[in-house]
């Protein structure tokens, strides 16, 4: 590396994302006074995206270099790290990074995706000047290496550990009488010839017991390597049968509304691949450093809000000034971030579980059901807990469009299909969306809590289905307030009530039936017979007394 002098002047261009204002302050000093430019700083990751969204960078400067901290997001909350977004999405550009020494394991990612620098995090001011100078020369310069395993994953025995901690002190201590008799052999001319044989003696000695000591050193474990080629074959199949069942035509086959349908089938897969390509890159930054599933169930909800809000970035980044010069589209959608927070991702189940699954092999396990990493049953569960992220995020995605701008003519003519452009259209399907909501909210989200019931969005080869799984929900039961929970009571009183009153209802029917049969119906059986009986005399009678009649009216007696 050149050093730097007072009037070098560099012709590359310099960027500095910096998050602590005193580091910020001092790179910024220290550069101006030594090559008396001025860099751009940005003290999140997040104005950066937003200046090279908007600005092109100085065709002149070249090339452009980017100083960031290693473990500086995208939207400094979650993953993917800023460096590897950078490197996806601007490859031009050449980065350093300095790390922490908590974020030592990020080293061997950062140079697998090509980072050019790697820095400790106190490198010396001079130091990362020089290394700027190099790496805008087209070297590559990591002065930081990645950690060694622990001994307790070298050495899981633990008399093997400590054994190896004690003889990897002797042996320390021997190499140092080694060098300390080298240096004292090779520099003492005075020594006599006795003094002199002693010392090569017992330089022979140490050398001899150095030796011995390191043949009797336990050999470790071999270190099982990061399950990266696994988990990206896993990865793979999971995307490459995603892709496959994306290519249907994606109808609407629930019994529900959903916002998919509003977009033309173009736009609707574009949009599912954009969301596939944002979850398949979260999973494979998570790999770096695979998080334990309780931190995983801390993180979900930033992972999934981060996951919605990069894939509407890309997604909508084509039409980013499409209401006009004056108006961001991107900016206009996300301040629905809330509602889509509140409403849209928390019904995403089993995340952190399918994410550990995926990450550390753990065993999926859903209710009474265990799935191991790698069987086609995880596949399949995979595939449906994967299609339900995805078509979810989607419908997120699409929420604050269908909220803020759905009657704009130029977003109408780019995104839906031809008959939601008519605004009574356009207001039926809003209102039955609305309506949904408002019953999934009160009603229908209580019932199936209680029922133990879970409904999933499937893609499949006719379109998109409902995969209903039965599952304990007891958690989230215990959660309910207000109008879901009397409802969750209404439900449960019905079911205590039902065989009692039913029981009631059969012992009365049954009395009733018996009054109506056995008293009423015979008292009117002896009513009826004896009306009979009583028409049936007088008919007889009536009879009688006419011939009677007829016999004694004869006048001539014969």
């Amino acid at each position: 590396m050149s050093p730097i002098t007072a009037d070098a002047s560099p012709n590359f261009g310099l960027i500095i994302v910096e998050g602590e204002d005193v580091v910020r302050l001092g790179l910024w000093t220290g550069i101006q006074q030594q090559w008396g430019i001025e860099p751009l700083v940005f003290h999140e990751g997040q104005g950066l995206l937003t200046y090279l969204e908007t600005t092109p960078l100085d065709p002149e400067r070249h090339p452009w270099i980017v100083l960031c901290d290693a473990q500086l997001t995208v939207n400094d909350t979650t993953t993917p790290w800023l460096w590897q977004w950078l490197k996806r999405h601007y490859p031009a550009l050449r980065l350093m990074l300095t790390v922490r020494p908590a974020a030592l394991e990020l080293v061997s990612l950062a140079q697998q995706v090509g980072v050019e620098g790697i820095y400790h995090r106190h490198t010396a001011l001079r130091d990362l000047l020089a290394g700027m100078l190099a790496i805008a020369q087209g070297e590559i310069v990591h002065t930081v290496t990645p950690p060694k395993p622990p001994l307790k994953v070298l050495f899981p025995n633990w008399w093997d550990r400590w054994r190896y901690q004690v003889l990897q002190q002797g042996l320390a201590e021997m190499e140092a009488w080694l060098q300390a008799l080298d240096q004292h052999l090779g520099r003492s001319s005075h020594l006599s010839a006795l003094e002199r044989l002693v010392c090569e003696g017992r330089y022979r000695e140490i050398r001899a017991a150095h030796w011995l000591v390191s043949r009797l050193l336990p050999q470790p474990c071999h270190v099982p390597s990061p399950p990266a080629a696994p988990q990206v074959e896993m990865l793979s199949q999971l995307v490459d049968r995603c892709l496959q069942r994306m290519q249907s035509d994606l109808l609407n086959l629930t019994s529900r509304p959903l916002e998919l349908e509003v977009l033309t089938l173009q736009q609707r897969r574009e949009l599912l691949y954009t969301i596939l390509r944002q979850w398949d890159l979260l999973v494979r930054t998570l790999q770096a450093t695979p998080p334990a599933i309780e931190l995983l169930h801390q993180r979900i909800p930033s992972l999934l809000q981060d996951l919605w809000e990069q894939s509407l970035r890309e997604f909508f980044r084509p039409y980013r000034f499409a209401l006009g010069s004056d108006s961001d589209l991107i900016a206009l959608l996300l301040t629905e971030r809330e509602t889509v927070a509140s409403v849209y991702l928390p019904s995403i189940p089993f995340g952190a579980e399918m994410l550990a699954h995926l990450l550390s092999q753990q065993p999926l396990k859903i209710h009474h059901h265990t799935y191991r990493y790698g069987t086609p049953a995880a596949l399949e569960i995979l595939d449906a807990l994967l299609d339900h992220w995805l078509l979810t995020v989607a419908n997120g995605i699409l929420y604050p469009l269908l909220n803020r701008c759905c009657y704009s003519e130029v977003i109408q003519e780019t995104f839906f299909q031809a008959q939601y452009t008519s605004t009574r259209e356009m207001e039926r399907f809003r209102n039955a969306l609305s309506w949904h909501y408002r019953w999934q909210r009160w009603i229908k989200e209580p019932q199936d809590i209680f029922e133990s019931r879970l409904v999933l969005l499937r893609l499949t080869q006719r379109g998109i289905q409902e995969l209903t799984l039965t599952v304990p929900r007891q958690k989230e039961l215990m959660q309910l307030e207000g109008i879901p929970y009397a409802l969750t009571l209404a439900l449960e009183a019905r079911d205590a009530l039902a065989p009692p009153l039913r029981a009631v209802v059969a012992w009365v029917g049954k009395g009733v039936v018996y009054l109506l049969t056995q008293v009423i119906g015979r008292g009117l059986g002896l009513i009826g017979r004896g009306i009979l009986q009583g028409i049936g005399q007088s008919v007889g009678g009536g009879w009688s007394r006419s011939e009677t009649s007829k016999t004694s009216s004869n006048p001539s007696g014969d």
